[in-house]
């Protein structure tokens, strides 16, 4: 219950006060061991004494580092327990003068880090705490309060309505999300796509025979550094979901995270894929498919299963480059199989298309582009109307 973890997070903080004022090592912080109170029923009230050194140990002397060793989330249950002692005792001026420290320090510290961990440290208990300030709301027909336990309905707040702060505190976990994303997800993420789902060739053995000795030792050479690629790939998406986990983030948030990266993984591959002759071929296209599909699975694997869809535009595109290619098959070129797909990008697969030796030696003639252009926009009509 809150009370338990008030009273756990109330002796940690004090060890944490204590250790950052002796600078202690890390192998002296892994050393910490919590004290138990046994038996000790805890008011899950926090009286803050000073606010200025309770903002400063709390958002800015809270390293990363510390934080992982630490209850997840801890600062924002500490937050949670000061804000009901303040409506405990019906003082308004202490609740909101709290709120606004810790709003002007988290929002200092989040315009000026690139950092991953400082930003997914305040990211996550940012979320926590006011997904917190709902569930210990005092509002009636409270959603967030319905799987309350009759404890917890006890511990909601009774004297101050806190939308206003709620309203603010998620301008924060706004600026978190996008700050971790652009800051420090994007610029490690957006180099890997490209060579792990377009340029990775596994699959080569599947697609040719027996070759020339030379030519299977360059082929093997280029496999390993395409297996690196995706490998990698995976390796920063585990990274990225352990980092969160370890500060506490939940379901929904990781959600969030992994359903933004998901969808710049398949968009910036899509982009490249149109516009790349090297890359519009049969062979290509089953390489592509397997990719696709190992991050789908490591998606389903780690509970993301609702962000396998964002990656559809790409398992339809890989389709496409390897589906027969002529008026017969008119209406499954620009039917069900494209139907992630946008007209311009079906086009744009079309028309950098490059038949693969061994495979089709026609390449796609102006009139079949034409009439597949025709398919796809009465297609995009039929949906307008039936929006209507």
């Amino acid at each position: 219950g809150l009370q338990d973890k008030i009273n756990r997070q109330s002796d940690e903080l004090t060890e944490v006060r204590a250790q950052l004022r002796d600078n202690a090592s890390d192998a002296d912080i892994i050393r910490l061991e919590m004290l138990k109170k046994d038996n000790v029923e805890h008011s899950s009230l926090l009286e803050v004494f000073n606010v200025p050194e309770f903002t400063r140990i709390l958002v800015c002397d809270l390293k990363p580092r510390l934080a992982r060793l630490l209850t997840p989330c801890l600062p924002a249950y500490l937050l949670l327990a000061a804000f009901r002692y303040y409506d405990h005792i019906k003082d308004e001026a202490g609740l909101t003068g709290l709120f606004s420290a810790i709003h002007i320090v988290l929002k200092d510290t989040l315009s000026h880090s690139n950092d991953m961990d400082v930003l997914s440290l305040w990211l996550v208990n940012s979320w926590r705490l006011l997904n917190l300030l709902r569930q210990y709301s005092g509002e009636n027909n409270n959603e967030w309060s319905m799987a309350n336990s009759e404890k917890q309905n006890n511990q909601r707040m009774q004297n101050f309505d806190l939308s206003p702060l709620r309203n603010q505190l998620r301008a924060r976990v706004e600026e978190s999300f996008q700050n971790l994303l652009k800051r420090s997800i994007e610029p490690v993420l957006s180099p890997k796509i490209v060579p792990a789902i377009l340029q990775h060739e596994s699959s080569q053995k599947m697609m040719n025979g027996i070759s020339a000795e030379n030519n299977e030792r360059r082929r093997s050479m280029k496999e390993q550094s395409s297996q690196r690629a995706l490998d990698d790939l995976i390796e920063l998406l585990n990274f990225i979901q352990n980092k969160l986990k370890v500060y506490g983030a939940d379901s929904v948030l990781l959600g969030q995270v992994f359903g933004q990266m998901t969808y710049w993984i398949c968009a910036l591959a899509l982009n490249h894929l149109m516009f790349r002759k090297e890359l519009c071929n049969f062979e290509k296209a089953i390489q592509i498919k397997h990719n696709v599909t190992e991050v789908q699975s490591w998606l389903s694997v780690n509970g993301l299963s609702i962000h396998r869809e964002t990656l559809e535009p790409l398992v339809q595109a890989s389709h496409l480059l390897q589906s027969k290619k002529d008026e017969s098959n008119l209406d499954t070129l620009c039917g069900e199989m494209t139907s992630k797909l946008k007209p311009k990008q079906v086009m744009a697969i079309l028309q950098h298309y490059a038949p693969t030796d061994g495979f089709e030696e026609r390449r796609l003639s102006p009139d079949f582009l034409i009439k597949v252009s025709e398919r796809l926009n009465a297609r995009t009509r039929a949906k307008w109307w039936n929006r209507c």
